[in-house]
């Protein structure tokens, strides 16, 4: 009984370790971004980025008008996530021209 469930974990594993890279190449080549054009470089450096810097600060302003509310309901986190660390994220780190 034992040798059965074994063969049959070996035969999953083997048949994972065999399709697993596959799909992984699949997705790759689905989510690589295409080079950025000059348009939209400077639609980024123009607009997108002051307008991420905006969104930073003013997402701490009301993080830390909000920050009373979110310690007594324990959200703080959550709340620094949204509000300044994925503006800031989005703003300073991300290639220029990509994902606007």
């Amino acid at each position: 009984m034992y040798q059965a469930i074994a063969k049959r974990g070996a035969a999953s594993i083997l048949a994972a370790t065999l399709i697993l890279p596959a799909s992984l190449a699949g997705a790759q080549a689905v989510s690589s971004n295409p080079p950025p054009t000059a348009n939209a470089t400077a639609a980024d450096l123009l607009v997108a980025r002051p307008g991420g810097l905006a969104a930073t600060v003013l997402g701490a302003a009301v993080f830390v008008v909000g920050l009373p509310f979110t310690l007594l309901n324990g959200s703080t986190g959550e709340a620094a996530q949204k509000l300044v660390v994925e503006p800031a994220q989005y703003t300073f780190t991300r290639p220029l021209g990509q994902d606007m």
